[in-house]
C-alpha cells in the first residue's frame, strides 16, 4: 500500500505541475485575445485550483490517519530482565516499591513490553517511513493556488490594456491593415488556445478521477 500511494502521489504531483505550466503558457497565448477567451481561462484556472485544494485535503487526511495508527508512547526495544519476586526483595525495597500489588502490576507491564517482537518493531519502522514519505511528497497547495491567481490576474490586466489600445487604433482608418493582420494572428492564437484548453481540461479531469479513487479507497 505504501508503494501504491507513493506512486499515486508522484503521478498526481506531476499532473499538477504540468497543468500549472500549461496555464502559464496559455496566459501568454491569450494576450490580445477576446474577453470571452479570458473568461474561459478563468474558469479553467478555478477548476484546477479546486482540484488542487481537494487533493491537498486528501493528503493531509491520509497523513493524519497514518500518524494515528502509530503507537502513542515510546516503546522500548530492549528486552527487560525478569524481576525478582516481591518476597525475595530486601525490606527497604519492599517499602520503596509500594507493596506486593504494585510490584505485580509493574511486572505485568514489563511482560507486555517483552512481548513486542522484531516483526512488530519493523512494522512500526516501515509505517513511520511511509508517513515521512507522504509528508515529503505533499505539495505546497496554497502557494500553487496563489501562483495561479497571480498569473491570471496579470494576464487579465494585460488584456484590458491591449483591448483599450485596439479600440483606439480602430478609430484610425490608417490602422486598418494592421487590424487585419492582428485578426489573422488572433485566429491562430485562438486555435492554439483551444488545444491548450483541451489539454489542461483533460489533465484536470485525470486529477479529479485520481482524487476520487484515492478517497474511495480510504
Amino acid at each position: 500500500m505504501k508503494g501504491d500511494w507513493h506512486a499515486t502521489q508522484q503521478e498526481t504531483n506531476k499532473t499538477i505541475t504540468t497543468s500549472t505550466k500549461a496555464i502559464k503558457q496559455l496566459s501568454e497565448i491569450v494576450r490580445g485575445s477576446s474577453r470571452q477567451e479570458r473568461l474561459q481561462l478563468d474558469r479553467l484556472k478555478n477548476q484546477l485550483s479546486d482540484a488542487i485544494q481537494r487533493y491537498g485535503a486528501v493528503q493531509k487526511k491520509i497523513a493524519e490517519k497514518s500518524k494515528a495508527l502509530l503507537p502513542t508512547g515510546q516503546r522500548s526495544t530492549k528486552q527487560q530482565s525478569p524481576k525478582t519476586p516481591f518476597s525475595d526483595l530486601p525490606d527497604d525495597e519492599k517499602i520503596f516499591n509500594g507493596g506486593d500489588a504494585t510490584w505485580q502490576n509493574q511486572s505485568q507491564d514489563q511482560a507486555l513490553l517483552s512481548e513486542i517482537t522484531e516483526e512488530d518493531l519493523e512494522a512500526i519502522r516501515q509505517r513511520e517511513e511511509a508517513i515521512q514519505q507522504i509528508e515529503s511528497d505533499m505539495l505546497d497547495v496554497n502557494q500553487i493556488i496563489k501562483d495561479l491567481a497571480s498569473m491570471v490576474h496579470e494576464q487579465g490586466d494585460a488584456i484590458d490594456s491591449i483591448e483599450a489600445n485596439i479600440e483606439t487604433a480602430s478609430s484610425n482608418v490608417d490602422s486598418a491593415n494592421e487590424q487585419l493582420a492582428k485578426a489573422s494572428q488572433h485566429q491562430l492564437r485562438a486555435r492554439k488556445m483551444k488545444c491548450c484548453l483541451l489539454s489542461i481540461a483533460l489533465a484536470v479531469l485525470v486529477l479529479i478521477v485520481i482524487i476520487i479513487a484515492v478517497s474511495v479507497k480510504r
